[in-house]
């Protein structure tokens, strides 16, 4: 049970609804399948009509209406009707016959008891399996809070963080939750009244979630020196082995422990979006947001790339909508972004470039690859030195090289800002198929043609003039 916030007050009330339409559908079958009783006296008058006439009654406008009679418990035959005649002028009827219908009157009762008796003890069955089900699952919850307290089955990897100082024991509580050292704001809170620590101080700490609460309280309420920390900018159009290789040299992780646990899955909801076709180099290049992020020193790769992820998805959920809407999944959107980040010369083109590479797309059968050297560039920097295997090389470079793959390589080739994206989101609209920039200028050309290109290049000092 993961959420071990539930309320056991909501189960009995909703048990509680359901007995009471239990016992009303109860009520309801009782008093359609209960008989009429007739009335001992009105019966008896009934009967002695019947004897003292030889005609039958006539219909008269009220058995016309809708709530029918009661029904009495005899039927008249012949015979009847004419012992009828013979004793026409005796005396009424005696006071035993009288005391048989009372008699019988009561038989009826007593069925009617008869079946309260089978509705309580089908209402007591249903009163034990809701005690059995509500102690139950108090039981399952009681089992599932007591490992949360004790750690039991959490894991015992340290998770870094600051507590802020001035921080109150509710925010301390929900830091402790969003780090993920704990999951029950309730029971911790419930667990510092039990404790009573002196103080819990602010600052730098280290906690493992198996630790369990009363372990956690003790380490909070001890005095600690701060950590050391780092600050890292990282740039639009790094890759993921450069992120790696800077980490490292500022201390933070290794780069071999970054890259397994950046690529591994952390839990995160972007990650459901993002398409794992087997055939990306790094699984999840691309989805590392460029940004200035302040680490501790000789912190794990965990709880670097959870400070990571987190804000990626921030930023994912101002685009998400759009990527919705644009008609490419996710990894579309982050391919070709990562492309246009490399390929532009400034932010300002970064829309007209989009246009360039979604023209071609759109148009498979004229231009089938996207010719971009940025994916060579690619292959030889990361594939090439960081693949197990000649056949691993192989591999991938069919699938990321752009003058031999048709439409996008498999996936990202670097990290791409914010810019980058929202250009392959609102591109601009155009009917140019080929650009090329002036390297020491940074002006970028723009062709509708293959020869119009061709005059770029050398316009932009690519190319000799022919």
């Amino acid at each position: 049970m993961d959420d071990l916030n539930f309320n056991v007050d909501d189960i009995i009330n909703d048990v509680n609804s359901k007995i009471k339409s239990a016992e009303k559908n109860e009520a309801n079958e009782e008093s359609v399948e209960a008989e009429p009783i007739a009335d001992t006296e009105n019966s008896s008058e009934a009967c002695e009509k019947a004897d003292n006439t030889d005609e039958k009654p006539q219909e008269t406008p009220e058995a016309t209406h809708d709530k029918p009679e009661p029904i009495l418990a005899f039927h008249e035959d012949e015979s009847e009707k004419d012992k009828s005649e013979e004793d026409e002028d005796k005396e009424p009827e005696k006071p035993e016959r009288q005391e048989k219908k009372s008699k019988s009157g009561k038989k009826k009762k007593k069925k009617r008891k008869k079946s309260k008796v089978n509705n309580s003890v089908f209402g007591g069955i249903i009163l034990v399996i809701v005690i059995l089900t509500v102690s139950l699952v108090l039981a399952v919850g009681g089992i599932s809070i007591g490992m949360e307290y004790y750690g039991i089955g959490k894991t015992d990897e340290d998770i870094r963080f600051n507590i802020p100082a001035g921080s109150t024991n509710s925010e301390i509580a929900d830091i402790l939750v969003n780090e993920g050292v704990i999951k029950n704001k309730k029971l911790f809170m419930l667990a510092l009244k039990f404790e009573k620590p002196a103080a819990i101080y602010p600052g730098d700490i280290t906690l493992q979630p198996s630790s369990g609460y009363s372990e956690i309280i003790e380490n909070l309420s001890q005095m600690r020196e701060s950590y050391k920390t780092v600050s890292i900018t990282f740039t639009e159009g790094e890759n993921l082995l450069d992120i790696a290789k800077k980490l490292e040299d500022n201390e933070v992780c290794t780069a071999d422990d970054f890259l397994f646990e950046f690529n591994k899955n952390q839990g995160f909801d972007f990650e459901n979006d993002v398409d794992d076709n087997g055939d990306m180099f790094y699984r999840m290049e691309g989805y590392f947001y460029p940004d200035t992020y302040e680490f501790y020193v000789n912190d794990s790769a965990g709880n670097v790339t959870k400070k990571l992820r987190e804000q990626f998805e921030k930023k994912y959920e101002t685009v998400k909508a759009k990527i919705k809407n644009s008609g490419m999944s996710l990894n579309e959107v982050m391919t070709l972004a990562s492309i246009v980040q490399l390929e532009a010369a400034s932010e300002d083109e970064m829309p007209k470039v989009a246009s360039v590479f979604l023209n071609r797309l759109d148009d498979p059968d004229t231009y089938p690859m996207l010719q971009s050297d940025t994916t060579t560039n690619y292959i030889n920097n990361v594939i090439k030195t960081e693949a197990d295997n000649t056949a691993s090389i192989e591999h991938y470079t069919e699938c990321y090289d752009t003058y031999k793959c048709k439409g996008l390589p498999a996936g990202p080739i670097c990290n791409p800002g914010m810019a980058a994206i929202n250009a392959v989101l609102e591109p601009k609209k155009t009917d140019y198929y080929y650009f090329c920039n002036n390297l020491k200028t940074g002006e970028t050309f723009y062709a509708k043609t293959l020869d119009e290109h061709e005059e770029n290049l050398v316009k932009a000092g690519l190319a000799k003039k022919k």
